[in-house]
Order: C-alpha cells, then sequence, then structure tokens
C-alpha cells in the first residue's frame, strides 16, 4: 500500500462564492415560491373581480347574466386556485436534525436534514401552487367561452 501523502489545496475564492451562492439558493426557493403565492393571490382576487364587474356593465343595470356551466366553472376554478396559493402558505411542522446539514432525506424516515427541510418545504409549495396557477389558467379559459 502507498503512504505517501494525499497533497490538498484550499478551496479557492471562485469556488467557496459558488458554494455559498447555492446554499443560499436552496435556502431561498421557500421564500420564492412564498412570493409566488402571494402573486397568485392578488390575482385571485381581481381577475374574478373585474370579470364580475364587466359581466354586470355588459348586462347593464336592470339585466341580470344567466350562470352556465362555463361561467360557474370559471369561479370555481378561481375559488379553488386562491384556496390551494392560502395553502401553500400555512406553515407545515417539520422534524429537523440540526447536526446535519446536508444528507440524502429520500426515504422519509427520521428528522430532515437542514438542505432537506429547505427542499422539502419548497416542493410541497410546489405541489400545491403548480395546480393552482393551472386552475386559475383553466378558469380564465372557462371565463372567455363564455364570453363567446
Amino acid at each position: 500500500m502507498n503512504e505517501t501523502p494525499i497533497r490538498t489545496v484550499p478551496v479557492s475564492r471562485p469556488d467557496q462564492l459558488l458554494r455559498d451562492k447555492l446554499i443560499e439558493d436552496i435556502a431561498g426557493q421557500s421564500a420564492r415560491m412564498d412570493d409566488l403565492a402571494r402573486q397568485l393571490i392578488t390575482l385571485d382576487l381581481a381577475v374574478p373581480g373585474l370579470y364580475a364587474t364587466a359581466l354586470k356593465l355588459v348586462a347593464g343595470i336592470s339585466g341580470t347574466v344567466t350562470p352556465g356551466i362555463w361561467l360557474v366553472a370559471a369561479f370555481a376554478c378561481w375559488g379553488l386556485a386562491l384556496a390551494l396559493a392560502l395553502i401553500s402558505l400555512v406553515p407545515r411542522r417539520h422534524s429537523v436534525d440540526m447536526g446535519r446539514l446536508f444528507a440524502d432525506d429520500g426515504d422519509g424516515d427520521g428528522p430532515l436534514s437542514i438542505e432537506g427541510y429547505f427542499r422539502s418545504s419548497a416542493l410541497h409549495k410546489r405541489r400545491v401552487l403548480l395546480p393552482s396557477c393551472g386552475l386559475f389558467f383553466i378558469g380564465v379559459c372557462c371565463a372567455a367561452v363564455t364570453v363567446l
């Protein structure tokens, strides 16, 4: 067996900067998902209100709009999208092992590492916000069909 010592060098400044940015990115994913949820909530509240106002203006003062299937579907999709966006902002409780910074948390048993906590939180929010975005878009499509 070779007893020669292994030569090492300290981490260079660019490499350390890249590592720091990676850690910041991992920790910032959840905050970016929260920002997306806030934007979706704003849209989910504004667009149905503007649409209802436009329908009332088109119908006139004494007129009414018959609630067809597309109109009901549009408001139902917007309501579900709003509910999902709100659910994504509700904090979840995680068991975290503060002694582990990086680890593979794929098994789901036991406490998460610190990196696993940030990844798990962002993944949960992404799983809730993607359907919320889809439902919002479907609601806009249903509203467009209502006008046609």
